[in-house]
């Protein structure tokens, strides 16, 4: 093999790698639903691989039946929920953001 072909070989393996890391990065969204029946009010935080929660995503009410997109940086997330606004929150749950999966938060 010539160092041409060798070179080629590598730039297009190192391109290869880069379209697949950046396909898997676009890859970690998710929507967050609320339940039917009830609001819901969340804060939603970034999460690392381990769990540990990074900074907040989105914070706010989301209306009965209604959702929210999120993005992650890893495909992890982590949250906190409440049916009531005068309550505090709940939960500090941990769930998978990634491929547009649905999270829903309802009693």
């Amino acid at each position: 093999m010539s160092k041409i072909q060798r070179t080629v070989l590598w730039v297009i393996l190192f391109s290869s790698l880069l379209f697949a890391a950046h396909t898997q990065a676009g890859d970690n969204t998710c929507r967050i639903v609320a339940g039917t029946q009830d609001d819901v009010w969340v804060i939603i935080y970034d999460a690392d691989v381990d769990g540990n929660r990074g900074p907040v995503l989105w914070k706010g009410k989301i209306e009965a039946g209604k959702s929210v997109p999120i993005t992650s940086t890893d495909g992890h997330i982590r949250f906190d929920y409440k049916m009531d606004p005068n309550q505090p929150y709940d939960g500090d749950l941990s769930r998978g953001c990634y491929n547009q999966k649905t999270i829903l938060v309802d009693y």
